[in-house]
C-alpha cells in the first residue's frame, strides 16, 4: 500500500513510503520512507541530492531541521522495548556473572537492549545490502547524530557522529597541525592518555609539544592544602605558563591547543575543564576536551562548555554509555573551526565537499550498527534517568572507596582522611565513576625506598585475573593502587570479594 507524507526541510519534499513484506513470518516491517521527487517538479528526476550516489534526502538538510517539523525515520522492522525498571537488573547487560567485572572504564560494557538493537540492524542489512546501504543508513545515522545532540544539550549542526574517541581526536589534532604549520604548539598535562601525548607528537613534532607537570608534584593532592584541588591545577597551567613566556614571545601563545582530560584515564581524576579553559581563552588559546570518559558519568552540557572557552568535545559511547563499540562522539561549536581545522576527517570520502556533517558520516563501507543503535541505548537511560543513574554511581563509588579502605587500611576511619593517609591520591569529590585506592602494604611499595613498576603492577593483575576478578592495577609514582570503576551493576560483595582475594596475595 502506497502512503504520502509532507515533509518541509528548507524545499518542500513529498515523499513516497512502502510497506515491504516481511521477510520472515515473526517480523513485519513498519513504513519504510524514501524520498522520490520535489513537489514542484513530480514529473522530471532531480537527481541524487546525497552523499554520492546515495538514494536518500541530503544529510546537511536532515540534520539542520528544527526539531519542530522534524519527522524521524521509523523503523524498517520491529522494535524491541528498551525501556528499564525504576531498579537496575544486572539482566540488563551480558555480563559472565562467574566474574567479577569491576573495569567497565577500560571498555565498557554494551547493554542488552543496545547489542539488540545493533543485531536487529546487522539483520537487515544482509536481508537487503542495498536497500540497507543505498536508502536506509544516512537517515538513520542522522537521527542517532540529532538524539546524541540533544542528549548532551548541544545543537546537531555542531556534532558528527564517529566510529570513537581516537578517530575524533586524530582529526582535531591532524588538522590542527596542518592548519597551523610551524605556529601549532600543544600543551598537555602529564596525566594525559598515552596514546594522545603520541598523537600530538607525530602531528606536530615533540618541539612543539609541552607537557605540564603534575603527577610527580601534586599527587596524592592532599585534601587539607591551603588551596583548593581546582586552585592546584590552575596553578599547574600558570606556571607552565609562565616557562613558555619566557622562552617564546606571548603572542606565540595565541592559538596553541591546550588538550584536557575530563576524567583521566590512569589517575581516574576528574579535571576541573570549565576553569582550565576559560584561563586558556584568556590567552588565546584553542581548547580541546579529551571527554572519553564523559558520556551519561558526567553531566555534560555542551552550551555550558563552549561557554567556558571549550572548541572541541569528543566522548565514546562504549564506556559508561554501553553502547556497543564503534560510536562516538565529536563536537565544535566554532564554524570557523569546522572550515579549517576539521575540514579533513581521519578518512576521506564522498561527502568531503557537501558540508560538515556529511564529510564525516560516511567513511566508506564498514558495519554502522553500533551508532545506529544509539536511540535504543539513550531511550534506555532517559527512562532511567540520566541525573539519578549519575547520583547511583558516585553513591556506588565511595561505597567501593570505604569497603576496600576498611579491608586494607582499617586505622583510617574518616572519608576526610583516605587523601592524608594515602589511600586516594584526590579527595572523593573529584571521582567518579572510577577511582585509585592504595593497596595493602607491604605490596603498595612507597615513592622513596620501595619504589614500584608496571612489572609489579601487571603480576598482580595477572593474579587477579587468575582469580576470576577483572580490575587493573596501576603504578602512580612508585606506588601500586587498583583502579576500581563503579556502574550502576557493580555491587558492595564485587568490592569486598576484591578485598579478600588482594589479601590471599603470596607475599602475604
Amino acid at each position: 500500500m502506497r502512503l504520502l507524507r509532507l515533509r518541509f526541510c528548507h524545499a518542500r519534499w513529498v515523499c513516497r513510503s512502502f510497506n515491504f513484506p516481511a521477510a520472515t513470518k515473526t517480523t513485519s516491517c513498519q513504513p519504510y520512507s524514501v524520498t522520490a521527487f520535489r513537489e514542484d517538479d513530480a514529473s522530471k528526476s532531480q537527481g541524487y541530492i546525497s552523499i554520492g550516489s546515495f538514494n536518500s534526502d541530503n544529510v546537511e538538510v536532515m540534520n539542520s531541521i528544527p526539531t519542530s517539523v522534524y519527522s524521524k525515520p521509523l523503523l524498517p522492522f520491529d522494535a524491541e522495548a528498551t525501556s528499564s525498571d525504576v531498579v537496575c537488573s544486572q539482566g540488563d547487560w551480558m555480563l559472565d556473572k562467574r566474574w567479577t567485572f569491576l573495569n567497565h572504564g577500560a571498555f565498557g560494557a554494551a547493554l542488552r537492549c543496545g547489542y539488540n538493537r545493533a543485531a536487529q540492524w546487522r539483520e537487515y542489512l544482509e536481508r537487503q545490502p542495498l536497500r540497507y546501504f543505498d536508502r536506509d543508513l544516512l537517515p538513520h545515522l542522522v537521527e542517532s547524530n540529532r538524539q546524541m545532540a540533544a542528549f548532551v544539550k548541544g545543537q546537531s549542526t555542531h556534532m558528527v557522529l564517529v566510529q570513537n574517541a581516537t578517530t575524533a581526536l586524530n582529526t582535531i589534532i591532524g588538522g590542527y597541525a596542518q592548519t597551523y604549520g610551524n605556529d601549532s604548539l600543544v600543551l598537555y598535562f602529564d596525566t594525559s592518555y598515552g596514546s594522545v601525548k603520541k598523537m600530538a607528537k607525530h602531528y606536530c613534532g615533540s618541539e612543539r609539544v609541552v607537557e605540564i607537570p603534575f603527577q610527580e608534584v601534586h599527587l596524592p593532592l592532599s585534601s587539607k592544602n591551603d588551596d583548593s584541588p581546582e586552585a592546584t591545577f590552575l596553578d599547574a597551567f600558570d606556571r607552565a605558563l609562565a616557562h613558555l613566556k619566557r622562552d617564546y614571545p606571548p603572542s606565540r601563545l595565541t592559538n596553541a591547543l591546550l588538550i584536557l582530560d575530563q576524567t583521566t584515564s590512569n589517575t581516574a581524576i576528574n579535571m576541573p575543564v570549565k576553569a582550565l579553559a576559560k584561563r586558556a581563552k584568556e590567552e588565546g588559546m584553542l581548547v580541546l576536551v579529551d571527554g572519553a570518559h564523559g558520556l551519561l558519568a558526567q553531566n555534560i552540557d555542551m552550551e555550558k562548555l563552549t561557554s567556558a572557552g571549550v572548541d572541541f568535545y569528543v566522548s565514546n559511547g562504549h564506556k559508561w554509555l554501553s553502547a556497543p563499540r564503534g560510536s562516538a562522539m565529536l563536537y565544535c561549536c566554532d564554524e570557523g573551526l569546522r572550515h579549517t581545522v576539521l575540514r579533513r576527517p581521519a578518512i576521506i570520502s564522498h561527502g568531503i565537499d557537501d558540508g560538515f556533517i556529511s564529510r564525516f558520516l560516511w567513511d566508506g563501507c564498514r558495519d554502522y550498527a553500533s551508532e545506529l543503535a544509539l536511540p535504543a541505548v539513550l531511550s534506555y537511560w532517559r527512562d532511567r534517568g540520566e541525573n539519578k543513574t549519575r547520583t547511583e554511581m558516585r553513591s556506588n563509588l565511595t561505597n567501593a572507596v570505604k569497603t576496600l579502605a576498611s579491608c586494607w587500611h582499617c586505622e583510617v576511619k574518616d572519608e576526610a582522611d583516605l587523601v592524608e593517609a594515602g589511600v586516594t591520591i584526590v579527595p572523593v569529590s573529584l571521582l567518579s565513576p572510577m577511582a585509585l585506592v592504595l593497596l595493602p602494604k607491604p605490596i603498595c611499595g612507597n615513592t622513596y625506598t620501595d619504589r614500584k613498576t608496571s612489572a609489579d603492577a601487571k603480576e598482580i593483575q595477572d593474579f587477579l585475573f587468575h582469580n576470576m576478578i577483572e580490575v587493573p592495577i596501576k603504578c602512580v609514582n612508585g606506588v601500586l593502587y587498583v583502579r576500581v570503576s563503579s556502574h550502576i551493576y557493580n555491587t558492595t560483595e564485587e568490592y569486598e570479594h576484591l578485598g579478600r582475594v588482594i589479601l590471599s596475595y603470596p607475599v602475604f
